[in-house]
């Protein structure tokens, strides 16, 4: 049922966050406050996501991390002992008073536009969780072109889609052909339809033809 609800939210919202009000950084930054707020996305919370954090200890032990459009955290359920730093960034400072009252050890937030967010320290890894599809496809990519700049040697990028497919399709194979290295993906099917993918990017090394897969093979994973 959450699946289903936060498609349609977003079908609902992509278009006027993406045309409409995303150029003006006020009005962007009042609606989400106004959303949380409103406890729109208080659903989202209910469940943890356990595959992100799998990914994470995966690829980077202990890591310093960065989760752009954070939200409220509470569905990022990282053990104390999983990493040295955790670094929040959201528009919502609604959100972020949630995440800080969760008194995650070790933790920072900040209160920002995530396009806009000057990153002052490399990270291990860097989450955009549900966020890209908020943007228009030129933006996202140059996002992620951004990120990767900010990773450590051996860092790696983290992004999920909640429809790999349907209406974010193209950003999906925007996202396999955007000249990164496609380390690993992962797509949940509902109904034999892609119903989520998760991308494990990294910087291109010279060379590199766009979309390579580079990491653990991922037979069976896109699925």
């Amino acid at each position: 049922m959450g699946s289903a609800v936060v498609r349609a939210v977003a079908r609902v919202l992509h278009w006027p966050l993406a045309v409409l009000i995303r150029p003006y950084p006020r009005l962007n930054a009042l609606l989400w406050e106004t959303q949380y707020a409103l406890g729109r996305w208080n659903y989202l919370d209910r469940a943890g996501d356990h595959t992100i954090v799998q990914l994470i200890h995966r690829w980077a032990p202990r890591p310093r991390i960065l989760d752009l459009g954070c939200g409220s955290t509470v569905n990022l359920v990282l053990p104390p002992a999983g990493y040295q730093h955790y670094h929040g960034v959201d528009i919502s400072r609604t959100a972020l008073r949630r995440a800080r009252s969760l008194r995650r050890p070790r933790s920072s937030f900040q209160v920002a536009d995530v396009l806009t967010y000057q990153v002052t320290q490399a990270y291990d890894v860097i989450l955009l969780r549900e966020v890209l599809y908020y943007f228009p496809p030129d933006q996202a990519i140059a996002l992620l072109h951004r990120m990767a700049r900010a990773l450590t040697p051996g860092g790696v990028l983290i992004v999920w889609l909640y429809d790999s497919g349907g209406a974010h399709a193209a950003l999906a194979d925007q996202i396999r052909g955007c000249g990164l290295t496609v380390h690993e993906e992962k797509t949940r099917l509902r109904d034999g339809t892609p119903a989520g993918g998760t991308f494990v990017l990294g910087p291109a090394p010279a060379g590199q033809q766009a979309g390579e897969v580079t990491g653990p093979s991922t037979a069976g994973e896109r699925r």
